[in-house]
This record gives structure tokens, C-alpha cells and sequence, in this order.
């Protein structure tokens, strides 16, 4: 069974590289129906998609053009099946499979808003409020270990109430935006599946991976010599850390 959820996992992995490169590009999710090479176009063959091991029997090139494909594609399909397998070893045996499909459902989710967002700073509505209702409606068919409805909709509201407070906070110091409203929906989509308690945990967790993510890239651009501008006005998107966060409380908890 572990080795099903994972090969599972690879193949939701290749359908949310879809969404992301073709959210990102502003691009139908629907139409073109079959995949298709990023630099020339033309239409790949079923065989050419089988996640991760097409990729690896490609060494890492487009079957026509022979354009390097990103190592992005392969590790979002074993980010994915990883998660995927966590979440079954962590809540199958205990809860059983209606709390499996649940939190199976977040990861989905987050995995999207993650890597949207850090390509064009912004969390499509769709994913942010198909989170909140999911997390709503997992809780209200008691799918959900963790929370009931009434505890998954207090915390919904919650989420977003609180970023939105952190936020005109800020404003008021600062005179400028520290958080989009992408955010403030994200985090109501997080209250709902792990509920009002996480907040604080999430918050810190976030705010430490975030500040270690722009020091880090700061001292590489450095030692490069890359001449680009980084200070603390420099925006940076927040949702991959609310993600990220969330998936280490999700595990630790």
C-alpha cells in the first residue's frame, strides 16, 4: 500500500506541475488537454509524461527540442508522493482513510500555493478559498482528527482576522502593505484544517524560516557578486512559509 500512495503521489505531483506553470503563465489549466513542451511547443506523448521516470529516461530534456527541463517538474512530483506517503503512515493506521483523504487534500493544495507564489507573488482564489471550503466540509463530515465545524469555522475566520490585524498593524508604522490578501486567505484556509491553536507555532515558525530564507539568499547573492538590490523593503512573498509552517506543525504535532 505504501508503494501505491506513492506512485499515486508522483502522478498528483504531475498534474500540480500543470497548474503551477500554467497558472503562473496565465495559461488555461483545461486547454491544450495534453502536455507540452515549454520551449517548442509541440505535444508530448503519454509516454514522454510518466512522472519521474520519463524525466530521468530523458536525462532531464525535451524528447523533441532536447531544451533542458527544469529539475522543478521531478521534485514537485516526490514532494508530493513524500507528503502524500507522510500522511498516510502519520493518520491511516490511527484515524483511517477519511482523515487520510483529508489531510492528503491540504498538502494537495498548499504544494500549488507554495510554488505559484513564489513565481508571481500572488495565491490564486481558487486554491485559497478551496482550501477554506475543504477544510470546512472535511470538518463538517468529521474527516478531520483535529477539529470539528464549529471549531474549523471559528478558526477560519480567525486566520484571516488575525493577518488582516498584523497587517493594518504594520501599515500603521510602516505606511505600506506587509501582507497581500492571498495571505489573509491562506491562513483562514490553515485555521481551517489545523485549527486556531497552530496560529501561534505557524506564525513563529514562519516568520524564523522566512528571515532565514532572505539571509540565505542574501549572503549568495554576495558571495556571487550578484547585483541585485535586497533589503528589508524588498517584497518577498509570505504564503511558502505560512506552507511550509503548517506541513512542519501538520508532522510534529
Amino acid at each position: 500500500m505504501k508503494f501505491i500512495i506513492f506512485v499515486f503521489g508522483l502522478c498528483i505531483g504531475s498534474f500540480l506541475n500543470v497548474v503551477i506553470y500554467r497558472w503562473s503563465k496565465g495559461l488555461s489549466i483545461k486547454k491544450p488537454l495534453f502536455s507540452f513542451c515549454p520551449h517548442c511547443g509541440k505535444t508530448l506523448k503519454w509516454y514522454h509524461n510518466i512522472p519521474l521516470l520519463s524525466y530521468l529516461i530523458l536525462k532531464g530534456k525535451c524528447a523533441y527540442c532536447k531544451a533542458p527541463i527544469s529539475i522543478i517538474y521531478p521534485l514537485i512530483e516526490v514532494l508530493t508522493a513524500v507528503f502524500l506517503l507522510l500522511v498516510y503512515l502519520k493518520f491511516k493506521s490511527l484515524y483511517g482513510w477519511g482523515t487520510f483523504f483529508c489531510f492528503s487534500f491540504f498538502v494537495i493544495f498548499l504544494i500549488p500555493i507554495t510554488f505559484i507564489d513564489l513565481r508571481i507573488k500572488g495565491i490564486p482564489d481558487f486554491l485559497s478559498f478551496g482550501l477554506i471550503l475543504g477544510g470546512l466540509l472535511f470538518s463538517l463530515i468529521n474527516f478531520n482528527s483535529l477539529l470539528n465545524f464549529g471549531e474549523s469555522l471559528l478558526s477560519t475566520l480567525s486566520g484571516i482576522g488575525l493577518l488582516f490585524l498584523i497587517n493594518e498593524l504594520y501599515y500603521h508604522f510602516s505606511k505600506k502593505d506587509g501582507l497581500g490578501m492571498g495571505d489573509f486567505k491562506l491562513m483562514g484556509g490553515i485555521g481551517a484544517f489545523l485549527g486556531y491553536k497552530s496560529f501561534y507555532w505557524i506564525l513563529v515558525l514562519a516568520s524564523f524560516t522566512g528571515i532565514l530564507a532572505f539571509l540565505g539568499v542574501y549572503f549568495f547573492y554576495k558571495f556571487k557578486g550578484i547585483s541585485k538590490e535586497l533589503n528589508l523593503k524588498t517584497e518577498i512573498p509570505f504564503g511558502p512559509f505560512l506552507a511550509l509552517a503548517s506541513l512542519i506543525y501538520l508532522f510534529a504535532y
